[in-house]
């Protein structure tokens, strides 16, 4: 086969092969029958029943705004759009945030396998932060700049005008602001740069996040009490316990991921033994931005799955391309065999249903209005229905919300929408 011919096209062939593996798997998922059990579905039934939180949620006097105002707008817009129904709806949801995840790292690898095998690798021994990107919810947008963030990092170093990377990087924490609302959360990635004394990439960096935070939430209509409500929302949902097991889940702290310490250690050690120097593969602010997550962790575990990990799954794909590079040549039936292995066993590791992942909501008896028996069970138009178990109101949302046109009242212990 022509040489040219394999340079143009070979790299396509492994891009479009590693696009289909994510994409079809995500479809297969779905198609098992996957509902996300949180707050996807709440999300889904306020656009779809067109309602103020006021009206579906007991909310504390404080919280006067939507914290989600962007992603219940993209909602909204595609709704419209593409006249959906409140189960295409929630597809979207899960599909367009893991793919937003999963896609866009393939353009910045020149092995874009190695990301697949880092995919690979965390479905085998960190499967809980992976199965959070099929939750439909915006935090996914978050974890999706973190992503950018190890990547575009190291362009804006290298290039001497990296005017598209600082701009690129702006509207990413403007639509972040916008569509999660966690802006303060955005100075996790410039730690790391401080902590790396990465100095030019961190003012850059550090002046497209402000520009970025101060543009989304300009979006909101009120900026000002948008930034403080969201400050509000965090230093509530923390203080509003008495243990730490009366937490949310997501706002525990976590076991500190051992087997992925083990990984992290083999592949230095690897290097370590190939006489390679491991400096700057600790010494950057990827490592250190998941070395953070993973610390913080042990006070939420959210730091390290929606930053740590995402972080350290960049890392690991990183050190595996370098590895790659070094022991197989870019076009040969040896890269090809690595690319269509990978491919097969992260389609097969992340689609299977084992312990009933994907299938576990399935058959749950919530109450339907197209079943005439459910019918008393579910608020008239005007009535009101109170939940004070907040998983039974994000599992009942798009039933009572969208159907009835009753109201669900719940208690939300995170602290944002509540009343005590």
């Amino acid at each position: 086969m022509d040489f040219a011919f394999k340079q143009r096209f070979f790299p396509l062939f492994v891009v479009t092969l590693c696009l289909a593996t994510l994409l079809i798997a995500s479809l297969c998922v779905i198609g098992q029958g996957f509902q996300p059990s949180d707050d996807a579905l709440r999300h889904v039934a306020k656009v779809v029943s067109g309602k103020n939180w006021s009206d579906i949620l007991l909310v504390r006097s404080e919280i006067t705004m939507d914290s989600h105002p962007g992603w219940h707008a993209v909602l909204t817009g595609v709704q419209r759009l593409f006249a959906m129904e409140k189960d295409d709806l929630l597809v979207f949801s899960i599909i367009f945030l893991f793919l937003l995840f999963a896609f866009v790292p393939l353009f910045y690898f020149q092995r874009p396998e190695a990301w697949l095998m880092a995919l690979l690798i965390m479905v085998l021994f960190s499967f809980g932060p992976l199965f959070r990107t099929f939750y439909g919810r915006p935090f996914i947008f978050s974890i999706f700049v973190t992503v950018l963030f190890c990547f575009l990092w190291k362009r804006i170093k290298d290039e001497k005008k990296p005017w598209i990377e600082v701009i690129g990087y702006a509207i990413a924490a403007a639509l972040s602001t916008w569509i999660h609302g966690t802006w303060y959360l955005l100075s996790l990635p410039l730690a790391a740069l401080f902590l790396a004394r990465q100095w030019r990439v961190f003012w850059l960096m550090s002046s497209a996040t402000a520009v970025g935070v101060a543009v989304g939430a300009c979006l909101t209509g009120k900026p000002v009490a948008f930034l403080y409500q969201m400050v509000f929302h965090a230093l509530e949902a923390f203080d509003s316990h008495l243990l730490q097991r009366q937490l949310v889940s997501e706002f525990q702290p976590f076991a500190g991921a051992p087997i992925v310490i083990v990984v992290v250690t083999l592949v230095l050690l690897w290097q370590r033994l190939k006489g390679e120097d491991i400096s700057k593969s600790l010494d950057n602010p990827v490592f250190f931005l998941a070395g953070l997550g993973w610390v913080m962790g042990f006070v939420a575990v959210r730091f390290w799955s929606d930053w740590g990990w995402p972080a350290m799954t960049v890392w690991l794909a990183l050190e595996l391309q370098r590895i790659l590079e070094q022991g197989v040549k870019p076009f040969t039936l040896k890269r090809l065999s690595i690319v269509v292995a990978a491919c097969l066993v992260l389609f097969l590791a992340l689609t299977n249903d084992r312990g009933s992942r994907w299938t576990r909501n399935l058959g749950v008896p919530w109450p339907k209005m197209a079943e005439a028996d459910h019918r008393p069970w579910l608020p008239d138009e005007g009535a009101y229905c109170i939940m004070l178990i907040w998983a039974y109101f994000t599992m009942s949302s798009t039933t009572i919300h969208t159907d009835r046109g009753g109201i669900c009242w719940a208690l939300n212990p995170s602290g944002c929408q509540r009343t005590i």
